[in-house]
């Protein structure tokens, strides 16, 4: 029920997700499944984020483990590759995702961003946001913002190219021009004037 949730938001967007379509769409023949399941549509939704992003966060952490043990300082690229690469896992190399559009549409839905910005407050997504604010060499507000711009820029980019059949080579090459893209982003310098504290 998860998967048919997801597609569901995807293709047609929120407005669009109800209980009885998602059973509908997985074939269950028992009324009450998701009610069940779920409680609610916004449990379902939570469910969604949860099933996607837990191994997202899991391989994230991972990385900045890896980052840390290398006993050097850590790169731009490593900081932005800890933010994009997991997340690209989970939509442009996971066969038949829908994830990245699903995400696009949840986090446009005021009423709904909540269950996102609850897992964008897991650790691992924490700390590699300090971590680009910390490489950013720009005063501290404006890499904020640049944060929030490579995650906005990552989730339509993913998004984008999620519903286009790609060989695996141009997935590789997407992802790794999204990359190089946001560190660019990260490292251009700033005319915005904001009072450093």
């Amino acid at each position: 029920m998860i998967d048919a949730a997801e597609r569901i938001v995807a293709e047609r967007g929120m407005t669009a997700l109800t209980l009885k379509d998602v059973q509908d769409a997985a074939g269950q023949a028992n009324k009450s499944a998701a009610k069940y399941h779920f409680g609610s549509r916004e449990g379902l939704i939570d469910a969604i984020v949860e099933a996607r992003m837990t191994p997202a966060n899991l391989r994230r952490q991972e990385m900045l483990d890896e980052i840390d043990a290398s006993g050097s300082a850590p790169t731009a690229r490593q900081a932005v590759e800890a933010l994009i690469l997991p997340l690209a896992a989970e939509t442009l190399k996971r066969e038949g995702s829908f994830y990245a559009r699903f995400l696009v549409q949840v986090t446009n839905d005021p009423a709904l961003a909540e269950f996102v910005q609850k897992h964008l407050s897991a650790e691992s997504f924490r700390r590699v946001r300090d971590l680009i604010v910390g490489l950013a060499r720009t005063p501290h507000d404006v890499a904020g913002w640049r944060v929030v711009s490579i995650i906005n820029l990552s989730l339509v980019t993913l998004a984008r190219w999620e519903k286009h059949e790609r060989t695996e080579g141009q997935t590789e090459a997407i992802v790794s021009d999204l990359v190089d893209t946001c560190v660019a982003v990260l490292e251009a310098p700033s005319t915005a004037t904001v009072s450093v504290p």
